[in-house]
């Protein structure tokens, strides 16, 4: 019966699902069962009647191994004490087959084994249970590894808030990006919470008790600190709440970022763009002056000449540039340099051709039909250009002298990303096809009609029935 129970133990014990090997107080193996030999490649016949480290020797090329003295100093207090003693994580490496030192760490505990009956409080073995840790503690190491090469290239910071008791644990660089020195002492994260600047510190802790109060809650804030010396950074934080394991307590874990760098860039970036904003809108409101002083001169040339095709070439260039001019007088006014509300600005065209067009048909009228849209600038002066000349052409050749009539303006965008210009009069000219008709500049204005089409990317089509309609397509 004897005989059985200790086979029945043998068995027991090569079959436990922890990996164990007993040995003597002198550190001789005398067993280890299937999962420690498995654990370590080796088979029982290769350890027992060895010691430890002539099975395991320690790695030539790690200066700092002491695995056997330590091992044995736990076992002589497990032979002092009788009781069991863990072991503290550590590194041994342990000989592969082919020779090589493979990287192990290794959580140990140290047990007791009474087995001589005359002397049933002597230690006379002590199994040795051990957990082959490396796969996590390597991985931590990584994941730390990542995340100290990640703070120190992106300047991030990693912290613990304990909401309840106000306790803060975090990085040096938390610290750093608040001011505080390398000695200081701080544990409180109000002392942190002090140095957030005034207008930012109550949406900050209204965030964090948001998060506090429920586990899984993000926690995103962006607030400026001011330093003990007065200078200003700008910080970004993105955390989460959790449930700490042991205590069962929220805490907020995450990153602060500094990016005063990137702000100041913004800020630098928006004063170079305001600055030329007022740059443009200078140009622009020197080019209108200049415009209009051109104007004015060729105004005046054509009221001294008495040749009346010199004349009214003349007054159809003073007509161009003023249309270009209103165009640069719309820029300065406006807070967009770069576009034009081309609606707002051909109400103003309207008016000055109506102005300038009188003498050519004093009874006939000017209307709009617009959609608000807004232009690139360079298309803006196009099209007005192109509305000059078509409302001069209708004021010149669709009406009968003193014949009352309408000239309408339309500009409407398309279902397929088009723009439609339409200008349209009810003239009485009965002509087969104007564009036949040819003011004293020899075709001039037809031509630079075609051509602004062309340079707006669009077509042209022109329709006489019921008076004049000519439309240009273009992309908006």
């Amino acid at each position: 019966m004897e005989e059985v129970s200790r086979i029945d133990l043998g068995v027991f014990f090569d079959a436990a699902p922890s990996a164990q090997m007993v040995f003597t107080p002198d550190l001789r193996i005398v067993a280890a069962n299937q999962r420690y030999c498995a654990m370590l490649g080796r088979q029982p016949e290769d350890l027992v009647g060895n010691r430890v480290f002539e099975a395991f020797p320690a790695n030539p090329d790690d200066p700092n191994s002491d695995a056997e003295a330590e091992l044995q100093a736990s076992t002589d207090a497990v032979v002092a004490t009788g009781k069991a003693q863990e072991m503290p994580l550590r590194q041994h490496d342990v000989q592969e087959a082919d020779g090589r030192y493979g990287t192990r760490y290794w959580r140990i505990l140290n047990s007791p084994v009474f087995a001589d009956t005359s002397e049933p409080e002597r230690v006379t073995h002590v199994i040795h249970t051990a957990e082959d840790v490396t796969r996590s503690v390597l991985g931590e190491r990584a994941d730390a590894a990542k995340r100290r090469a990640a703070m120190r290239g992106a300047e991030l910071s990693y912290f613990e808030l304990d909401p309840a008791s106000g306790r803060l644990t975090r990085s040096p660089q938390l610290d750093a990006l608040f001011g505080f020195e390398a000695g200081e002492t701080v544990t409180a994260a109000k002392a942190f919470f002090d140095r957030i600047h005034p207008d930012d510190l109550e949406t900050t802790l209204a965030e964090i008790g948001l998060a506090s109060r429920t586990i899984g809650s993000d926690l995103n804030l962006d607030y400026r600190i001011v330093r003990p010396d007065g200078a200003v950074r700008w910080a970004i934080c993105h955390g989460e709440s959790v449930r700490n394991p042991d205590t069962h307590e929220v805490r907020i874990v995450g990153i602060v970022l500094d990016v005063t760098s990137i702000r100041e860039r913004e800020e630098s970036l928006r004063e170079a763009v305001q600055a030329r904003d007022v740059l443009i809108a200078e140009v622009n409101h020197r080019v209108k002056n200049s415009l209009q002083m051109v104007a004015s001169i060729l105004s005046l040339e054509a009221s001294a000449t008495t040749d009346a095709a010199a004349r009214a070439s003349l007054k159809a260039a003073t007509a161009r540039v003023n249309a270009v001019a209103a165009i640069h007088a719309s820029l300065y006014e406006d807070e967009d340099v770069r576009s034009v509300q081309i609606d707002r600005y051909l109400e103003r065209l309207k008016e000055h051709l109506h102005a300038s067009l009188s003498g050519e048909g004093g009874g006939v009228r000017i209307t709009l039909d617009v959609d608000p849209i807004r232009l690139p600038t360079d298309k803006a002066v196009t099209l007005s250009l192109a509305v000059n000349e078509l409302v001069t052409n209708s004021f010149k050749h669709a009406f009968e002298p003193d014949e009352e009539g309408t000239v309408t303006i339309s500009l409407r965008r398309n279902g397929d990303d088009l723009i439609t210009l339409e200008v349209a009069d009810d003239g009485t000219n009965r002509a087969s096809d104007r564009s036949d008709i040819k003011p004293p500049s020899s075709g001039l204005g037809q031509r630079l009609i075609e051509g602004m089409a062309s340079q707006l990317g669009g077509t042209i089509e022109i329709e006489s029935k019921n008076g004049w309609r000519t439309r240009i397509f273009f992309p908006e």
